[in-house]
This record gives C-alpha cells, structure tokens and sequence, in this order.
C-alpha cells in the first residue's frame, strides 16, 4: 500500500514540525506502507526536501521517494524546447539540467519559460518572463497555488508569481504540479499499485485522487484547509497527519 503525502501544512510548516508527524512517519514506515512525498513546492530539489524531512522529523526519506513540481514542471519540456527562462529557484533550474534542458537569462532566447515560487523576484526578471511568453515562448508554471502555509500563517505562492506573468502577458498557462496531468504521469512511473493521498488542500492534494478507481484521500486540518471549509471531495477527514495514518492502518486491517 503506497501513501502519498503532502508536506507543508501536513508534515511541518517552514521549519516547525506539526506535532505528531515525526511519529506517525515513522508508525506508517514501520507498518511496511510505502512513503512518497509529492509537493508542490518548487524551491528545493529533491535531495534538499529529503533533508529537511530528515532534520525536521528524523524520518529517513531516499531522494526517490520526494517528488517535486518543478521535476513534474521539467519533464513537460522537449529537447527542442530550450532555452528556457526561470522565474523561479535554482531547484528549477536543476530540474531542467537532468532532462538537458540548458537556461537562459535573455527573454529573446527563451523558447520555454517556467515559472514558479521566486522568493528573489525582481522587477527586471518578471518584466523578462512576460518579454518571453508575448514573444511566443511557451509558458508553463510549476503550480498555481495561491498561498502555502509557514510557521506564523501563509506566505504567497507560485500563484501569486504565475498570475503576475499571466496578467502582464495575456497568457495562461500549462500547469504541472498537483493534481495536473504531469505531476500525475510523473507519479505514475513511480508510484504502482492502490495509495491514500494524505494533504492539506482540496484543489491539488485531494483532486489528485479524484478519478483514480484505486487511490482515496484524506484531508488534514494542519494547513490550508480547516474545519470551516467544504471537505465533501475528499474520502476522509482527520486532524492531522497522525489521525491519517492511524486511518489508513484501520482499513487497512478492515480488510
């Protein structure tokens, strides 16, 4: 049984852990589930989300089993698609250089522009990701997400950035990360056999599921999502991530 879960909002928020997590990672792990962290989250690469997983839970995730948005985000792009222009982190730009995709800094060079989460925005970079979508690069975000959850509340998200280019521009984009067709592709090379979604959004985490005969969903309070907000799209509601696994393990041995 595979369990597919989020991470800001679900495991921790910025560096604080959501108390209890550490445990039920570790319960969920001992219990022979098979842990994938999938987030929409495209300032780290992989190998640094396993890092932080390890530092703020002490679970021992491998880089295998992190997937990103900007991984979902490089693998849209053709060879013949490059240059492109980031308007995002460096974690984009590596993404990119495993599938040999090379960057560019000149708008007029760009063929491809991919936009996500840029806590270095500038005014001369964002002016440079709409040079390039108006002069017909093709324009794809890593995720839409409006807000993501931190310690103290929420900072912007992707979206925010996304939508500036897409205003600005007059194009819309294509969309990779959860719940779009390419983060559900890049999944699915992985990920083999029936799984519960475990996240703190409806719109990407619990719409990841939706559809899928052999995956179900569970949504978390701990985020963005609260006891407040329509919850009928997902299959179950628990607490936190602690309640969702004890969860799973239940129906699990209900069967």
């Amino acid at each position: 049984m595979n369990l597919v879960c989020d991470l800001d909002g679900v495991v921790y928020r910025g560096e604080e852990l959501i108390p209890g997590s550490d445990a039920a990672l570790q319960t969920a792990a001992e219990a022979g589930l098979r842990l994938w962290f999938v987030t929409n989250n495209s300032t780290r690469t992989p190998i640094e989300v396993r890092d932080k997983i390890r530092r703020v839970t002490g679970y021992q995730p491998s880089e295998e089993q992190i997937v990103t948005s900007s991984q979902a985000a490089a693998s849209m792009v053709s060879g013949e698609e490059g240059p492109a222009y980031v308007l995002g982190s460096a974690a984009i730009d590596q993404a990119l250089a495993e599938v040999g995709i090379q960057t560019t800094s000149d708008p007029k060079e760009a063929r491809t522009v991919l936009v996500g989460m840029d806590r270095a925005l500038t005014y001369e970079r964002l002016a440079g990701a709409v040079s390039a979508v108006r002069l017909g690069a093709r324009f794809i975000a890593t995720n839409d997400d409006p807000t993501f959850p931190v310690e103290d509340g929420f900072e912007p998200g992707s979206g925010a950035m996304v939508a500036a280019v897409s205003v600005a521009s007059g194009f819309r984009p294509e969309i990779a990360g959860k719940p779009h067709r390419p983060m559900q592709e890049l999944l699915s090379s992985r990920v083999a056999g029936p799984a519960w979604v475990i996240g703190d959004r409806i719109d990407t985490d619990i719409a990841l599921a939706a559809g899928r005969t052999d995956w179900r969903s569970i949504v978390v309070l701990t985020g963005v999502t609260t006891s407040d907000d329509e919850v009928d799209a997902a299959d179950h509601v628990a607490l936190d991530l602690a309640g969702a696994v004890d969860l799973v393990l239940d129906q699990r041995s209900r069967r």
